[in-house]
């Protein structure tokens, strides 16, 4: 069988792997030729992974078995559209499933008017003197969120982006002045955050194990936002800092999701995540991505025993399918430009592989090309490292000594997966439980 994968990232790379686990053949289509699928794959199409008329037309020349669209950008341009239109076997959901990423604005609506748990307060708003209005008016926190894709770089928070009422006032009006549609001014909630990812055929939801994943461009989560610098995974254990009914209720209120979304909406069909924060009155939902997430992906498909091919054929046969997974920890750091997620200053980068896999790290290749011995970075992440083991210490240890491996510049967070993290984010949470964090 032929699988058609769509997107050349981190994620793809991920995705890639554990498709032709099941010894089908992989062919991908991609803005780029990301070098980990140049590898494993038999043809890689480089062009506008976001032009459907274009997909289409590749897809039936290439005339793939089943199809994996890892980015969103492809389902808010109507990509799984037009090629299940076109008797395609997608295993990615419609745009109008994924209109749950693609409008945050459409996505708390749904939440609020159906009355599904963990919803945040929240508001919209399009006109800039109504939203500084509102924000005057407010007596808590805040966060504001642009309604529509950001890259998970959009989202600017009360305390950590901004100081005050006056300054969150003004971002949102520059923001609605500038031509821009609607914004989110939403409650800020305080806790730790996780990622909850399912694949999902109507109301049938197979769940994968908890991860966090790190927005933040520097150590001790500083900076700006970014699309993630690294993530941690402790398999079905769960998160050390995160207890195991607040999971229980993040995943019900998932199922409660789905299934209303398929009973009001249409079937959501392939992969999903919902970006839940752990808070003293529960998991709140932050958000819902219409895909698998970029690290997460590589923390938990590392992890999985079964291929995405075979997940993706039960499901849309409608067969009932056993998710396993190894009871490993692992950690992903990400290689990034220098300055990226302000100014990205792309270089060139040679990587010792050898020496690095003989340090027992994996290899993810990110948005990186690959001219002769050396990688050209581009303004986004480069290389994604994961470690694996049963020891923290141990598996934190894998990433020293990493310089004379890899030349070039490039930035990577070093206390993403270490004991110190873990053990100030469990006293963090004591707090937040206690109500004085």
């Amino acid at each position: 069988m032929r699988a058609l994968l769509i997107g050349g990232g981190g994620r793809e790379h991920a995705i890639g792997l554990s498709i032709v686990k099941s010894g089908a053949e992989l062919v991908v289509i991609s803005v780029n030729k990301n070098p980990g699928l140049q590898r494993i794959s038999r043809k890689i199409v480089v062009g506008d992974e976001n032009d459907s008329e274009w997909v289409l037309k590749n897809a039936l020349k290439l005339k793939p078995d089943y199809v994996f669209i890892g980015p969103e950008a492809p389902l808010a341009h109507g990509v799984s559209d037009i090629l299940l239109e076109n008797g395609f076997n997608v295993f990615a959901p419609s745009s109008t499933a994924a209109k749950l990423e693609t409008s945050k604005v459409y996505c708390r609506k749904f939440l609020s008017e159906n009355k599904i748990g963990g919803n945040i307060e929240s508001t919209s708003f399009s006109d800039p003197d109504r939203a500084a209005d509102f924000i005057d008016g407010l007596e808590y926190d805040f966060v504001i969120k642009p309604d529509g894709l950001t890259g998970g770089k959009g989202v600017v928070v009360q305390g950590v982006h901004f100081s005050s009422k006056e300054d969150g006032a003004k971002i949102a009006r520059d923001y609605l002045s500038s031509g821009k549609s609607a914004l989110l001014i939403e409650k800020k909630m305080v806790g730790e955050e996780f990622s909850l990812q399912a694949f999902v055929k109507g109301k049938k939801i197979y769940f994968l194990p908890i991860v966090q994943d790190y927005k933040r461009a520097y150590e001790n989560d500083t900076g700006p936002n970014t699309g993630g610098m690294g993530s941690i995974c402790y398999s079905e254990r769960g998160l050390p800092f995160i207890d195991f009914e607040t999971v229980v209720k993040a995943k019900g209120i998932m199922e409660e999701l789905v299934a209303k979304f398929a009973e009001k909406i249409v079937d959501y069909v392939g992969p999903i995540y919902g970006g839940f924060i752990s808070t003293s009155d529960g998991p709140k939902l932050l958000e819902i991505n219409a895909r698998l997430g970029d690290p997460e992906a590589m923390n938990v498909l590392s992890l999985m025993e079964n291929s995405m091919m075979d997940v993706a054929i039960m499901m849309l046969h409608d067969r009932e399918i056993n998710p396993e997974f190894r009871n490993r920890i692992n950690v992903l750091r990400y290689l990034v430009p220098k300055g990226y997620g302000s100014k990205p200053e792309p270089s060139a980068i040679q990587m010792d592989e050898e020496e690095i896999l003989l340090k027992d790290l994996k290899i993810y290749y990110a948005s990186v090309h690959l001219k002769g011995k050396h990688l050209e970075q581009t303004n986004s992440r480069s290389i994604a490292l994961v470690s694996e083991g049963n020891d923290l210490r141990e598996i934190s240890r894998r990433f020293d000594g990493l310089s004379p491996l890899l030349r070039g510049s490039y930035y990577m967070r070093n206390d993403i997966g270490t004991e110190k993290m873990i053990e100030d984010k469990k006293n963090f949470m004591s707090r937040v439980m206690a109500g004085i964090a």
